[in-house]
């Protein structure tokens, strides 16, 4: 089979400096009311979720060096709903491989489980959080705002929703996925955060914007009292800098590998424009007609939620899934598609290739493919011809001077990875 040459292509979007962690923490904290009320010998938890934020390992520190100064106590709980195979030790883990221990942190990491039901929502879904956070003295809830990848809303990752989940774990995520089938992931969401911040002390929290490199852009600390109002103004300005592919629609979309560390549903659902939750509203772009997933990463730990919204794969993908934690991950979730494993082929080149023979008439000229590493770096891509000539009539693209070349399988019929040519961010 004739395959296409690819070419680089480079978005030319606005890099934000290594910002100073410390210094925007300090000025944000004396602009708001935040810790205000932080007392000397109080214990203050600190959410740290699953997602791999760049930022976060210094937003946490700084925190800690700030709430020690004032006497207090703090600790990292480990936020997240039955990510790190829904184990205590797992969840642990999972922060370690973000470089968030105790060590790089400066306070202890909570290291138990024990749920605990705090109250009921309106529509009846209990509402649980773990022990730990119903005895701290105060709750700040660290979160990046972004999109979420189930659902669209008018808030959708951040500090409302890692409230229910993080606070709430395995159980705390269930109940409010199980509920989101009749009220939607919104209102399931904000009706649970109601109740846990009825119930428990929590002070509001700090949010994190990033750029389209997924760079610190700036913090904001928000009190519990202005969640509701802020996070969705929050929430649209991050929309503004989010990382995206730069066409609305293609044919082809090759993606080296997916994992927790990149996104919630292992490759971002709102970057494939495939939400795929028959529950909730589906995306309109981009359109993409086959997309190939070719390999998991070893921090995701096995975990291949997000295989589902591939069209093909390998089996050598397949051999790597831990079912234990895919399935608890998705049923948590109520996103049963996302564990579904699509078409897997002996080898990188063979699922490409059926990709390739599935997308109706195209020649090496007009096929329109995209080859990324990952859906969250998405500063360097590789495109087939007909992508590379769109490219070089736009501003906010450069196509790299190197000639299109061969995509470099390997004689095992293996495709060398993006990263290994060029680096990603």
């Amino acid at each position: 089979m004739i395959l296409p040459k690819f070419g680089l292509i480079h978005q030319l979007t606005p890099e934000t400096p290594e910002p100073d962690v410390d210094r925007l923490l300090q000025d944000e904290l004396a602009r708001s009311p935040l810790l205000a009320e932080v007392r000397r010998g109080e214990r203050v938890l600190l959410t740290a979720g699953s997602r791999g934020i760049n930022s976060k390992p210094k937003v946490l520190a700084g925190l800690v060096k700030v709430l020690k100064a004032a006497g207090a106590e703090p600790f990292i709980y480990p936020a997240m709903g039955s990510h790190g195979g829904g184990t205590a030790a797992g969840q642990v883990g999972v922060l370690a491989d973000l470089g968030i221990t105790a060590e790089t942190i400066g306070a202890p990491i909570y290291d138990k489980w024990e749920s605990v039901r705090i109250g009921t929502t309106e529509a009846g879904a209990p509402v649980f959080v773990d022990r730990a956070a119903l005895d701290a003295d105060r709750v700040v809830l660290v979160n990046r705002i972004k999109e979420h990848t189930d659902y669209i809303g008018t808030t959708e990752s951040g500090l409302i929703k890692i409230a229910v989940v993080g606070l709430g774990r395995q159980p705390g995520a269930a109940a409010m996925h199980q509920v989101a089938i009749d009220r939607g992931m919104q209102n399931a969401i904000h009706d649970a955060a109601r109740v846990i911040f009825r119930n428990l002390k929590v002070v509001g929290g700090v949010a994190i914007l990033e750029d389209r490199h997924n760079t610190l852009r700036r913090l904001e600390a928000v009190p519990v009292g202005k969640l509701f109002d802020r996070e969705p103004e929050l929430f649209r300005e991050s929309q503004e800098h989010k990382p995206r592919l730069p066409f609305d629609r293609f044919d082809l979309l090759i993606v080296d590998e997916i994992g927790k560390e990149f996104s919630g549903t292992g490759a971002d659902s709102k970057v494939l424009g495939r939400i795929m939750n028959r529950f909730e509203s589906e995306c309109t772009a981009p359109a993409i007609k086959r997309v190939v997933m070719l390999d998991l990463t070893e921090k995701t730990h096995g975990n291949a939620i997000g295989i589902g919204l591939a069209d093909y794969t390998t089996l050598g993908l397949v051999a790597k899934i831990d079912y234990q934690k895919t399935n608890l991950n998705c049923i948590t979730g109520g996103r049963v598609e996302l564990g579904k494993v699509p078409i897997a082929l002996a080898t990188d080149r063979e699922a490409i290739e059926a990709g390739l023979k599935t997308l109706g008439l195209w020649t090496p000229e007009s096929l329109r493919a995209l080859w990324i590493g990952d859906t969250k770096n998405l500063s360097v891509l590789a495109a087939s011809d007909g992508l590379l000539r769109e490219a070089a009539s736009r501003a906010d693209l450069a196509v790299d001077e190197r000639p299109p070349f061969d995509l470099p399988f390997n004689p095992d019929g293996s495709l060398k990875r993006l990263k290994t040519l060029v680096p990603l961010h």
